[in-house]
């Protein structure tokens, strides 16, 4: 089967980089925000006397910094101030982002299911997006937007590759690493509270659109971590590709016009794991002949657009999945 790919015009092209520029402006300022004003300083009355203090948001730990005087008021004037400057900066940010968000979708770069962007656009003002990664078919939308072409349905066999066709609302996501005190299944319910819990798989959550949302660990992490409630710790098949592969970040832009930069796993990577997993005598046949076929739209993307990716000298420093999986691939497509 060929695969055939549709380049951004010039306008789609303008409008992901500006999108970019501006989410990442955003994000910026929103994680400077939360790093930098995540307690609150007031005066606290002690024996007739003020001191200044600083409560931590999360622990509602004070601490007193010292007797009022010139110099603490000084500190408390500059801190607020600061805090307002910082926070209307952030507000004209979110405006030129509800602009940037009818471009998007008026240009029609807007295509990535909105589940996967709410809750990676939370993980960007979090500063946690390196610790949790997507995984499976939703990788493919980061590297067709990397290349900057859309995969069109019509040129996909209908069994082969999901992406792009609104049927498959399976999104897979994986630890990278642990969250620092949040759950991945207290972020999911902050941006959407219509998840509950399947009644099949404790690790799987669906919404009111019958989204349907895994959380997983490759990592071997204590299960009885408050990090990883409702999540499934998995084996993948043979290989622990996902625990030491290098990542790919990418802007993804979802059918609400809304972006996000969200976590897969580095496209060769991917598509060497595909072919290996299309060769398994115990996997289903459809399941095999959709491996193969996203292993080699992963390859032609690879070929066509990322030319900063010499296929034969990353094929030699991957390390971390076996010489035959790597073998097969460098025979079969490399």
């Amino acid at each position: 089967m060929g695969f055939e790919f549709i380049p951004y015009s010039d306008e789609q092209r303008k409008t992901y980089i500006n999108a970019e520029l501006i989410y990442k402006s955003y994000v910026s300022k929103k994680k400077r925000y939360d790093k930098s004003f995540r307690y609150r300083m007031g005066w606290q009355k002690i024996k007739e006397k003020e001191y200044l203090f600083r409560e931590c948001l999360d622990t509602k730990k004070r601490k007193s910094l010292s007797i009022r005087s010139s110099e603490t008021e000084v500190i408390y004037d500059s801190f607020h101030a600061q805090k307002a400057e910082l926070k209307k900066s952030i507000k004209e940010s979110k405006v030129l982002l509800e602009r940037q968000e009818k471009i998007n979708k008026f240009t029609k770069i807007s295509r990535v299911p909105n589940v996967l962007i709410n809750l990676f656009r939370r993980l960007n003002e979090l500063g946690l997006d390196d610790k949790v990664i997507v995984i499976g078919t939703n990788s493919l939308y980061a590297y067709e937007a990397y290349c900057g072409v859309f995969v069109e349905n019509q040129h996909l066999a209908t069994f082969d590759i999901d992406i792009l066709n609104k049927r498959d609302k399976k999104v897979s996501i994986a630890f990278k690493e642990k969250i620092p005190n949040r759950t991945l299944k207290g972020i999911l319910l902050e941006i959407d509270n219509t998840f509950k819990e399947s009644e099949e798989a404790f690790y799987r959550f669906v919404n009111k659109d019958e989204v349907v949302v895994e959380l997983l660990t490759p990592m071997r992490m204590k299960a009885d971590n408050e990090s990883f409630s409702g999540v499934r710790e998995i084996i993948l098949d043979g290989i622990k590709w996902i625990e030491s592969s290098k990542l790919h970040k990418q802007l993804l832009v979802g059918d609400s016009g809304k972006c996000a930069f969200i976590t897969t796993i580095n496209p060769l990577e991917y598509a060497v794991y595909k072919l290996w997993l299309s060769v398994q005598s115990y996997r289903e046949p459809m399941k095999r002949d959709r491996d193969l076929q996203q292993s080699r739209l992963v390859t032609k993307l690879i070929k066509e657009y990322m030319l900063t990716i010499d296929i034969e000298s990353e094929l030699k420093n991957i390390k971390n999945m076996s010489k035959e999986a790597i073998e097969t691939y460098r025979k079969t497509l490399g």
